[in-house]
Order: C-alpha cells, then sequence, then structure tokens
C-alpha cells in the first residue's frame, strides 16, 4: 500500500508518494513518486494548471486543407515526375506546390515567402523546407529550369488524376480569356508576353498579360489553360487555344451528347465556328452581336412570340427560338429578353447619356464665349475641331444615335446645338436593351436548357474575379519579367485554382455550400496554439491544442483530417 513521505531539503518540505515491499527479510522501497511541495499538491488537487512559458500559435485550417487537396492528387509526385533535378534541396514539384498553395490563401511576393511559410504548419510538414531553400534565389533557380512543353506534360498528368478521381462532368465547359496589368518596364526587351493593349481593368498605360482558360461547368474545376500575349485578341487565341484543347480532351469526349464549349462573343470568327462545325465531336453555345443580326434585335421586346420561362432560375426571362443561317451552317437561335439586364442597361446608357451631353454643355458653352467675345485668345476653333470634340463625346455606345448634334456658323464662328431623341431612345429600349441572341448547334436541346447553359458562362467570370481579387485573388502580386517566369507564374496559379476547386468540391459534398471567401474566413479562424511549459530535467514540455471551433469549423476540421497535421 502506498503513503506520503516527505523530505526536508534547505528547510522546504517536499512530499514523495512511496510503496515498501519486505525482499530479503527487510523492508524495501518498491518505488517513489515526486509529488512536489504542499503548495503544487493543492493546486493539482484544485485542478490549477500549470502555467506556460508562452504559446506558439500556426495557422491550421487553410494550410492543411489545400495540402490535404494536393496529397489527394498526389501534386508533389506527379511534378516531381516530370521536373527531375539533382537531390538537392526541396524538389521543384515542392516549390511549385507551396506556391500554389500560398497562392490559394495569402498570395505573397517569393521573397516573403518565408515569413508566411514559417507561421503556418507546413514547416512541420516539410521539414526540407528552410529560410534558405524558400529564399526567393531559390525559387528563381528552380523556376527556370522548368519548359513549356514540361509545364503542358505535368498539367496534363495532373488533370488526369483529377478526372479520374472526382469523375468530373466533362459534357459542358467554358472558355473565357482576361488579361492582368504589370509593372514590367516599357523598355524591358527581355519580355515578349507583356504588352499594351486594351486592359480590362482599365489600365491600358500598362504592358499586360492575357491569360485565357476552360472549366468545367459544375464544380468549376480547371481543365486547360494559356498565357500568352497581352495585345492578342481574344478572338485570335481562340483559334489557338481550341486546338490545342480538342487535342487535349478529344479521347475523353463524353460518348453520349458529346462535349459543348460555352464561351462569348468576343471570340467571334468564321475560322473559329468551323472548327465545331466541322465535325470536331465538341458542341458549342454562344451568342452574336445585335447588330450583326437586326433583323432579331430589331423585334419588338413586348413582341407576342416571347414567351415567359418556367425555369426558377429563369424568371423575368422571356424568349422565342428560331433557326438562321450563321456562318454557313444552320443554327438553332434562342433570343431571350430579360427584365433584370433591360433595367441595369437602360441605367447605364442614361449615365452615358448624362456624361455625353455634360460633355457638350462644355464645348457649346466655349464656342458661345467666343462668339460673344468673352475669349479672343487661343488658337480659334474650326468646323473640323469641333466635330472631332463633339465625336469624342459622343463615343459611347448607343450615343451618336441618342443625340443629335448640328454645327453651324456665326459670324465666321462654329456654333453647336444638341438634342435628346427621344423617339430613337424609346426604339432603343423597345429593340437591344435587354436582349441576347444566343446560338448553339446542339438542335436537340430544349430552349431553357440552352439559356441556362449559356447563362453558365458567369462561371469563369467568377474565377477572374476571384484571381483578381486583392484579398483573396491568386495573381498578385507578381514581380517576373522573362517569359518564362511569366508563364510558370501562370502554371502555379492555374494549380492554385485547382485545389480552391477541390476543397470547395468537399465542403459542398459534405453539405457546406458557401462562396469561396466565406469558405476561407471560417479556415483562417482554425489555429493550432503550442503551449510551451518551463522545462523539466532539461526536457521541453509542450501542450497542442486548437483555438476554439464553432460548429462549421469542426466539420472542416473532420473533413480535411487536420488532426494529422498537429504538432505531437
Amino acid at each position: 500500500m502506498a503513503y506520503l513521505a516527505r523530505k526536508v531539503i534547505k528547510g522546504i518540505t517536499y512530499y514523495y508518494a512511496e510503496e515498501k515491499e519486505r525482499r530479503d527479510g527487510k523492508s524495501r522501497r518498491k518505488w517513489q513518486k515526486y509529488l512536489g511541495t504542499l503548495d503544487k499538491i493543492i493546486k493539482a488537487v484544485e485542478g490549477v494548471p500549470p502555467k506556460p512559458d508562452y504559446a506558439e500559435i500556426f495557422q491550421l485550417g487553410a494550410p492543411a486543407a489545400y495540402l490535404y487537396a494536393s496529397q489527394q492528387i498526389n501534386m508533389i509526385q506527379t511534378l516531381d515526375a516530370v521536373f527531375s533535378k539533382r537531390n538537392q534541396g526541396p524538389s521543384t514539384g515542392l516549390y511549385l506546390t507551396l506556391a500554389a498553395i500560398n497562392r490559394g490563401i495569402n498570395a505573397v511576393s517569393k521573397r516573403s515567402m518565408w515569413c508566411w511559410f514559417q507561421d503556418t504548419i507546413l514547416l512541420r510538414a516539410f521539414p526540407e523546407a528552410n529560410k534558405t531553400s524558400l529564399s526567393s534565389q531559390r525559387f528563381w533557380d528552380n523556376m527556370s529550369t522548368i519548359t513549356e512543353n514540361k509545364m503542358k506534360e505535368a498539367w496534363t498528368k495532373i488533370i488526369d488524376c483529377v478526372l479520374e478521381q472526382e469523375k468530373i462532368d466533362l459534357s459542358c465547359a467554358s472558355y473565357d480569356g482576361t488579361n492582368f496589368y504589370s509593372f514590367i518596364g516599357s523598355f524591358n526587351t527581355r519580355c515578349t508576353i507583356a504588352k499594351r493593349g486594351k486592359n480590362k481593368q482599365g489600365r491600358s498605360d500598362l504592358r499586360q498579360i492575357n491569360y485565357a482558360l476552360f472549366c468545367s461547368r459544375k464544380d468549376h474545376f480547371p481543365l486547360y489553360f494559356d498565357v500568352f500575349e497581352g495585345n492578342r485578341h481574344d478572338s485570335k487565341e481562340f483559334n489557338v487555344v481550341i486546338d490545342n484543347f480538342f487535342k487535349a480532351f478529344q479521347a475523353r469526349i463524353p460518348q453520349r451528347g458529346g462535349m459543348t464549349i460555352v464561351f462569348d462573343k468576343g471570340n467571334n470568327s468564321e475560322e473559329n465556328f468551323k472548327k465545331f462545325i466541322q465535325g470536331s465531336g465538341f458542341h458549342f453555345v454562344g451568342s452574336v452581336k445585335p447588330d450583326d443580326h437586326k433583323d432579331l434585335a430589331q423585334i419588338s421586346n413586348s413582341d407576342k412570340c416571347f414567351k415567359p420561362l418556367s425555369h426558377p432560375r429563369l424568371d423575368q426571362v422571356k424568349a422565342f427560338r428560331t433557326s438562321k443561317n450563321i456562318y454557313g451552317k444552320k443554327l438553332t437561335v434562342v433570343v431571350t429578353f430579360n427584365n433584370n439586364l433591360y433595367s441595369s442597361q437602360v441605367q447605364s446608357i442614361n449615365n452615358e447619356i448624362n456624361k455625353a451631353l455634360g460633355k457638350l454643355a462644355v464645348i457649346a458653352g466655349k464656342l458661345d464665349d467666343r462668339i460673344a467675345g468673352r475669349v479672343t485668345k487661343g488658337k480659334k476653333p474650326t468646323q473640323a475641331s469641333v466635330k472631332s470634340q463633339v465625336s469624342a463625346a459622343l463615343s459611347g455606345q448607343h450615343m451618336k444615335k441618342l443625340i443629335k448634334t448640328t454645327i453651324d456658323e456665326h459670324n465666321d464662328m462654329p456654333m453647336l446645338t444638341y438634342s435628346m431623341d427621344t423617339d430613337e431612345f424609346a426604339k432603343l429600349a423597345d429593340t437591344y436593351l435587354g436582349k441576347n441572341i444566343i446560338i448553339t448547334d446542339n438542335h436537340s436541346w430544349d430552349t431553357e436548357e440552352i439559356v441556362i447553359t449559356y447563362r453558365s458562362q458567369y462561371i469563369i467570370e467568377d474565377v477572374f474575379r476571384q484571381m483578381k481579387d486583392r484579398k483573396t485573388g491568386s495573381w498578385w502580386p507578381m514581380y517576373h519579367w522573362t517569359d518564362n517566369m511569366i508563364k510558370t507564374h501562370g502554371f502555379y496559379c492555374s494549380l492554385s485554382l485547382l485545389l480552391r476547386a477541390l476543397i470547395m468540391k468537399r465542403a459542398k459534398d459534405s453539405g457546406m455550400s458557401m462562396s469561396i471567401n466565406s469558405l476561407h474566413d471560417k479556415l483562417s479562424g482554425i489555429r493550432e496554439v503550442i503551449n510551451i511549459f518551463p522545462k523539466k530535467k532539461n526536457k521541453q514540455q509542450t501542450q497542442t491544442v486548437v483555438s476554439k471551433l464553432d460548429n462549421i469549423q469542426q466539420r472542416l476540421f473532420d473533413l480535411f483530417d487536420m488532426k494529422q497535421y498537429l504538432s505531437s
């Protein structure tokens, strides 16, 4: 039976638990356990835990989810099989995977990679990575060995794995292109990709990079991407990228129904449509410009041929269906009128009208001042100069039709008068506004299916918005200035989109449908806390706990098996 013993050492009483036994006819100590002083025993009985010296806090939720997704598709191993290197430092596959994970969570420059990495659970998951190996120079050394052909090979292998594992529906895919401005200098001759062009964020003063992407309709999985010159028109690039996409996915076309590509009118050209029409096995749903088909565009929006659509996702939409010979082939045409689109377009037109009228008022006022003699200095205006100014003021869509201008002369001086054409505005509102003209070669599809498929184009537009988001976007910052580095940057940004799609699908399949921003907010709140206690017998004592989780966070913790990434 155990009993309590005490020892007095330098005036301090220490207590021990002991038990004795008889050996060789004598009482011997069987075991002894140190309990501490009386104060420590009281605290232990009352349940007062020891106070840690400090705590270390690591990001757990988002890094664990992205790492889990990458492990599910063997991303590092697949990349290493393509980008082989000497057994020296972290592998190229690890560098690319870390870059992709970082781009999905908190995109930073390569110079700041270590600062981010050391505050995450990835620090223990990849012990071979340290401050030196994760320096910007080491990243660039590894990325400089990557060629475009190898990138395509690696992407194909990873996508093959994802398609097989996730059983992705390939009956429909969306295509679109966008551009990203850069701060690459005008006189940098080492970069041929960054060119000036029409920037979709209004930064035409900067050189930009174009990016094209195919995404699955369901779950938004990136299927194929391309990085190309910033001054190349969408329709010209589509001609190139669609060929590459056909080659990559020809063997994967669903036997029943084929694959339908959804794209917007900016990619239209006769040559592009021929690729579908000439028996490629791929189908399309697209749209055409109303001005190119005035016979359809000028049908009144209140015409009886428009019938309301019953699908819940097509509220406020009515349509009629016909067929027409377009690009040398008879196509199914669906003309839609969307009341919500109509309202937003009317508001936009009114804003444009107000801007144009304001500019014209300024031009007319200056001419009146000249005529009245209030202004005599400066270059005298001419009919030609005034016409040029008026044309610039009416450069907005439909403005030249809606605002009538007249340039007369008074005392050898140009004089401008203008007025709003209300009849033309009423005609425009009754025909063009709120209308879409959708075309397809899927003749057997019903009207609602065609409209819903075309509207699924928002999928890829939403992906681009995510990539450009300054908080959660994956593209910026981009501090590369050579073609190969920029293409590699596009590669691991696309890998990041793939991991994000996998995470979103896992959450959705588990009944947790939410936006990517909401999901990131929940994941970012999951932290690992390691309490560091005073050393005992030169051995560091630690305790690992997880930050308080709400119901959704607990489900995410279990879903992505985050327990395996905790410090033991």
